[in-house]
């Protein structure tokens, strides 16, 4: 081979040379590349993974405060509803507690008597402690009375306060508006002989801010003669008739009322009448407020009732009673016609039906005996239970 061709020769084979070496350049760099673009990829992945995963843990954390607030808030609520239905049953017993300290027969439990430890002392005083115990109300000493000679009365109260969410019960005292004035007759007719017995009745009750009454005690032994005919035995400060002028002169000018009496026993019970009164007019106030709201009063009307308990016994012979005190009316017919309709609405739906013909020819026995004759109800009568179950106007007049 010529110099010339070796040389061509070589150069083509430089040339392959870096032709090969050049695309081993670029297999390497795009090797280099992938990896590094791998990389960047992973990276980009695991921020992208551990962002959901702090998304979702944060998700997690506020469902639960959500929830916690949501458990909060019911708990809370559970609480007020518990809390109102204790104040709810407090306000409850609390309400029978008042209404039983106002009831008749439990309302003098609750009464005292309060008297003057000098009064109730007197002899004339002494069957007092008997008739109030019986009475189911007691007598209780009262040294700051404007009078040595009054009585009072003192109602108990059992309130209930709430302190630092505990209820406590604190029995107070509630002074009543009436009082009574006891005087012997002795001390009437030296009033009496003064002429100043009103002014000094009025003096009393302006003192004690009550309703007073006046008790006079023992005048008709005032009045009675001894026997024995002495200098001083006709020597009286009064008269019987200058007592009752008196007595009017009280009830006009001092508005007071008066009552006399002649013994002990007589005193004790005027004093346990009093005393039921008083404990009553709550009751008997509310009972007719309640009374005047209404429109007719039926309150009176309750003379031969028949009675019904809760499980409907007694309806038949009220059933009975409502047609036997009709007009025309008699105990064998409503006998009859209840015998043979249980109740108004069967009465009611026959008279729907069949008419007053129909009525009419109920057969009415003369009297409980075997054998008896039998009459029919009538026409009149029928037609007068047909317009009074089946008329649909208030007004219409029954003739």
């Amino acid at each position: 081979m010529s110099p010339k061709k070796r040389k061509v020769h070589k150069e083509d084979d430089s040339s392959d040379q870096d032709d090969a070496f050049d695309a081993i350049m670029a297999l390497h760099s795009a090797s280099s590349s992938q990896t590094s673009s791998g990389a960047t990829t992973s990276d980009v992945t695991a921020a992208t993974s551990s962002q959901s995963s702090t998304s979702s843990r944060g998700k997690r954390k506020s469902g639960s405060l959500e929830e916690n607030a949501r458990k909060n808030s019911k708990n809370a609520e559970n609480h007020t509803l518990k809390q109102r239905k204790e104040q709810k049953k407090a306000a409850k017993a609390a309400a029978v507690e008042k209404n039983k300290m106002y009831k008749p027969g439990e309302c003098m439990k609750y009464m005292q008597i309060e008297v003057h430890p000098s009064l109730s002392s007197a002899w004339y005083m002494a069957d007092l402690a008997r008739e109030a115990t019986q009475a189911g109300c007691r007598v209780t000493p009262a040294t700051d009375l404007c009078d040595r000679s009054l009585i009072m009365w003192t109602r108990l109260l059992q309130p209930t306060i709430d302190v630092n969410g505990a209820q406590c019960g604190l029995i107070t005292k509630e002074r009543c508006d009436r009082a009574l004035y006891v005087l012997v007759a002795d001390d009437v007719a030296e009033r009496v002989a003064g002429r100043d017995l009103s002014q000094h009745v009025a003096t009393v009750r302006d003192m004690s801010a009550c309703r007073l009454t006046l008790v006079v005690f023992g005048a008709a032994d005032y009045f009675k003669s001894s026997g024995r005919k002495t200098q001083n035995s006709s020597r009286k400060l009064m008269t019987d008739i200058e007592l009752e002028m008196a007595i009017a002169d009280v009830l006009v000018s001092a508005g007071c009322d008066t009552a006399r009496v002649e013994t002990p026993n007589e005193l004790a019970l005027l004093v346990v009448q009093f005393t039921k009164a008083i404990a009553e007019t709550p009751y008997k106030q509310a009972k007719r407020s309640l009374d005047e709201q209404a429109e007719f009063y039926m309150r009176g009307d309750n003379k031969k009732c028949v009675r019904v308990d809760p499980n409907g016994n007694g309806l038949s012979g009220l059933w009975q009673q409502m047609v036997a005190i009709l007009p025309n009316s008699s105990l064998e017919t409503s006998r009859a016609l209840c015998a043979e309709y249980k109740s108004p609405l069967d009465l009611y739906e026959k008279l729907l039906s069949g008419g007053v013909p129909a009525l009419a020819e109920l057969a009415v026995k003369r009297a409980e005996v075997a054998g008896a004759r039998a009459r029919r109800l009538g026409p009149e009568f029928a037609r007068k239970m047909n317009t009074l179950l089946t008329a649909r106007d208030g007004n219409v007049l029954i003739e």
